[in-house]
Parts: structure tokens; C-alpha cells; sequence
């Protein structure tokens, strides 16, 4: 047995079993899974656009700048564009609904602490990404869990999905679609506008596995879980339409 298998495998038994604890406890005790769309929806999806990209941008231009990597030219590809955007939209909330609303609450659920329902969300998260990627790297690895850490703090300080489903949206589209460079291995949504020139050391300019297989992308990728803490910490749960999960999570429940 590969270790791909092996990898599916698990976790299809862990996000089997998590699915089914959050299922239970949302129809057992109104738990919430954080899919709500109103009160502040758009303003978190925006936020999360604007912190995303932000990050992103700043870790490209730091592997332009600090390798011979370049920017070669630019054209556009309307009918790639069209598709990227429609499959990364859908990646993003397809995960943000698997690894955070589902995975990640349950995990906390089941662990009864939030902290610890994180890290192993985000580990998950990190090894998932190894499968069918030929140029993983450890630090890919440990940036894709370091990514399962920034949508799982943006999860937990909202309680919905919606400020991760911005961030992780604006993360792979402006690395991807609109800079060129692959995203997390893959390159067929990649390429739609700008194209690259990828040279110089892997462990600075990601290599054939892209941005977040260079040690830059765990620089921003802290930047923006500081970003998120700083930003959303006023956030009131009057303001949500669901409690905050963070907030749910006591011992003393059931």
C-alpha cells in the first residue's frame, strides 16, 4: 500500500468520524457549524480577500526579489480565467466547510479544547496536501499546516467560515491564476495572465510545488494569523448570526 493510500485512507476515517460528531451535535444541541450568511457575511469574505492577497503579494515579490526569479510576461487566457475562478471558488469553500466547519469542530468538540482541535486540524491538513504532490517538500508540509493554523485562528475568531473561505480564495488565485505560479503542486489552474520565470534555491522560491513550498510563505503566513488576532479580536458575538465555536466549547456542556 503507497503512502498516498495510506494518507486518503486516514483521513477519510478521521473526516468520516468528525463529519458525523459536528452532524450529531448540531442536531443534538444546535451547535453551530459557522455556514450562516447573514450578519457581516460580505465584510468577512472581503476582509479575508484583502488579507490574503496581501500576504500572498508580499510572498511573491519576496521570491522576485530575493532570487533570479522573474516575471516574463504577460497574457491573458480568458477561458483559463473563467475556470480557475470557478474551481478555486469552489475549492475554497468545499475545504473551509470540510477541514474548519466540519474537521475542525468536531475535533474540538470531541477533545472539549478548541486549541487542541486546531493544531490537529492543521496538522491533517498539512499531510492531506502531500498526496499526489511530487515536490513536496518538509517545508511545504509545514506551510500547508501552517495554512490549516490561518484558516482554522480566522474560523475560530469569526465562529463561520467566511473570513477563511477570502483568505484561502485570494491565497491560491493571485499565486495561481493571476501570477502564474503553481498551487500546491498543481499548475492547471495556473497561468490565466501573468507567466513566470521560476529560478533559484527550492527552499526560497518553492520550485515546482510554488509559493507555499518557500520558507516565505511561513513568514506571511504568521503575518496573517497575527493579521486576523489583531483585526477580529473586538468582534462581538451580537454582531454573528451563529455563537463562535471558541466560545461553545466549554467542559461543563453535556
Amino acid at each position: 500500500m503507497d503512502v498516498d493510500t495510506l494518507i486518503g485512507g486516514a483521513f477519510a476515517v478521521v473526516l468520516g468520524g468528525g463529519a458525523a460528531t459536528a452532524l450529531f451535535a448540531r442536531w443534538k444541541r444546535g451547535a453551530p457549524l459557522g455556514l450562516g450568511i447573514r450578519n457581516g457575511c460580505a465584510r468577512e469574505i472581503a476582509g479575508g480577500l484583502v488579507i490574503g492577497g496581501a500576504a500572498m503579494g508580499a510572498t511573491v515579490a519576496a521570491i522576485l526579489v530575493c532570487t533570479d526569479s522573474h516575471l516574463q510576461d504577460v497574457r491573458l487566457d480568458a477561458s483559463r480565467l473563467g475556470y480557475a475562478t470557478t474551481v478555486l471558488v469552489a475549492a475554497a469553500v468545499g475545504e473551509e466547510v470540510v477541514y474548519r466547519a466540519l474537521m475542525l469542530n468536531s475535533l474540538a468538540r470531541l477533545t472539549r479544547r478548541p486549541l487542541i482541535g486546531l493544531a490537529l486540524s492543521a496538522a491533517i491538513f498539512g499531510v492531506v496536501h502531500l498526496t499526489g504532490s511530487p515536490n513536496a517538500t518538509a517545508i511545504s508540509v509545514l506551510s500547508n499546516s501552517m495554512g490549516g493554523l490561518m484558516y482554522g485562528v480566522a474560523y475560530l475568531r469569526t465562529g463561520r467560515i467566511w473570513l477563511p473561505v477570502g483568505i484561502h480564495f485570494a491565497w491560491n488565485y493571485l499565486q495561481g491564476t493571476v501570477i502564474g505560479f503553481p498551487i500546491s503542486d498543481e499548475t492547471a489552474y495556473s497561468g490565466a495572465l501573468v507567466h513566470p520565470a521560476i529560478q533559484g534555491p527550492t527552499w526560497l522560491t518553492g520550485g515546482g510545488y510554488g509559493p507555499e513550498g518557500s520558507v516565505f510563505s511561513l513568514l506571511f503566513r504568521t503575518a496573517v494569523i497575527a493579521a486576523v488576532l489583531a483585526f477580529y479580536q473586538q468582534s462581538s458575538d451580537e454582531s454573528r448570526e451563529e455563537p463562535q465555536p471558541i466560545e461553545r466549547l466549554r467542559p461543563s456542556e453535556g
